[in-house]
């Protein structure tokens, strides 16, 4: 690696020819990404391959310098009989170069490969592994082997789905993803240049066969590019559409967060009040943005609903008064000047709370369980109409709390068979469960409304 100070101005390169990534320019990329201040820590995730290897030697200088602690990890989920073998030699490699390393070891049960791409599956259990590991040591960025590579293939693949001009922006530099924040330095390099470092400090890597096969999209497209290259299409002109398309993404996110902050009411309880007045000035494709983030955040889904439902769903806003709709999990309820989107009472899943764990219920509440609780067997379930009538009766009080009569059925509730224990947000616990029930309980959705910006290499 380069011994020159970070105040020295790069050496132009010569032209056509490849050269390592100096520290200076990864420094210049890390500057980019919203990292906390010292101390910090910093996950990288290393398959072994020239991508994460090439990442976690730069991560290693970078962290070194700025005082920071990196942790390597690997995930073997025994899909090929050489993965084990490939797991050791990376941690045998990165714990040589004094960096910690963990291998991450699970194998998928024969049921979860007959659902599914073994791939996919692969790539959920993997992800589901490093976030446990990231947790349980407190990190909270977590860095990904992305590459200029890897973000050409995404565009075109992309494309070739007829994906919207977000989608073609292609992958941003950093993303939220629950407590963490994923972080991908490397999207500006092209892999040779990866592979060029690793061989200027003397880093192997593993060449790993999956890229080789013909049934996955990204590698049919990876092997028509030198195609694509020779009628004309350059890498270097793929590029500069996705950067321009990526800026534009982060313009309209930039007027998607003013509208949100001038107009969007998030409570506590779990629901969103949209100032609805002068609607008629609205920009439309601002507020398309907006009612997306705000059906992720109160519906608790993974994707946002389909482009046209959405454009529905806005010419029936425009046009009516009152209205109401569902969608995304979702109830929409117009009424004078406000819109209320609430979570729908329906499709929402049970969990049986045991003491001493955390959940994530429904991707919106985060429940935190004592492990002092006496019981086992208490249900956090909606409180649902029934369960509205019933604690009306026992405890009228309820209904003075300034809760939106809109969002009472899908409160969280807490229930012991047919009693309810506690409803949180409605200010009732059952009296004899007063010393008996300990557990905390908080709005802390998957998807936030105000979202980490599209970051352009």
């Amino acid at each position: 690696m380069s011994d020159k100070s970070p105040e020295k101005v790069l050496q132009p390169k010569p032209a056509n020819k490849l050269w390592p990534i100096e520290e200076e320019e990864f420094a210049q990329l890390m500057s980019v990404i919203a990292l906390p201040r010292n101390p910090f820590r910093i996950g990288v995730a290393v398959s072994g391959g020239a991508d994460s290897m090439a990442l976690c030697l730069l991560l290693r200088n970078w962290v070194k310098i700025k005082g920071g602690e990196l942790f390597a990890v690997t995930v073997d989920h025994g899909l090929r009989p050489e993965s084990g073998i490939e797991a050791q030699w990376v941690h045998a490699r990165l714990v040589a170069e004094g960096i910690q390393h963990d291998v991450l070891t699970r194998s998928l049960s024969d049921e979860e490969q007959e659902k599914g791409s073994s791939q996919v599956r692969a790539r959920k259990a993997r992800r589901d592994l490093v976030a446990g590991w990231c947790k349980e040591k407190e990190i909270f960025f977590l860095a990904l082997g992305h590459h200029l590579d890897d973000q050409i293939e995404t565009f075109l693949m992309r494309l070739v789905r007829q994906s919207k001009s977000d989608g073609l922006a292609g992958i941003s530099m950093q993303r939220q993803d629950g407590d963490m924040t994923l972080i991908r330095p490397l999207l500006s390099f092209p892999k040779e240049r990866l592979i060029e470092t690793l061989k200027h400090c003397g880093w192997g890597w593993i060449e790993e066969p999956s890229n080789q096969r013909a049934d996955y999209l990204r590698n049919r497209i990876r092997h028509q590019l030198p195609l694509l290259e020779r009628q004309g299409l350059r890498k270097s002109s793929l590029e500069r559409i996705t950067h321009s398309l990526g800026r534009i993404r982060r313009s309209l996110q930039k007027k998607t967060d003013a509208f949100i902050d001038q107009r969007v009411r998030l409570n506590p309880v779990g629901y969103v009040e949209i100032d609805f007045r002068e609607s008629e000035k609205f920009q439309m494709e601002i507020f398309q943005r907006v009612l997306q983030r705000t059906l992720l955040t109160v519906g608790g889904g993974n994707y946002s609903p389909k482009t046209n439902k959405l454009d529905r769903l806005l010419q029936s806003l425009i046009g009516t008064e009152p209205f109401k709709a569902t969608l995304a999990g979702c109830e929409i309820i117009k009424k004078d000047d406000v819109l209320f989107v609430v979570r729908e009472n329906r499709l929402v899943p049970k969990l049986s709370l045991t003491p001493g764990q955390e959940y994530l219920w429904d991707n919106r509440f985060f429940v935190q369980v004592n492990d002092e609780m006496e019981s086992d067997s208490l249900i956090l379930q909606t409180l649902g109409e029934r369960g509205w009538q019933d604690l009306c009766a026992l405890h009228p009080a309820v209904k003075n709390v300034g809760v939106s009569r809109f969002v009472r059925y899908s409160l969280p509730a807490v229930y012991l068979g047919d009693k309810i224990i506690t409803v949180p947000h409605l200010e009732y616990l059952n009296p004899d469960w007063i010393d008996k029930i300990r557990m905390k309980m908080r709005f802390e959705p998957k998807n936030m409304l105000i979202q980490l910006p599209f970051t352009v290499a």
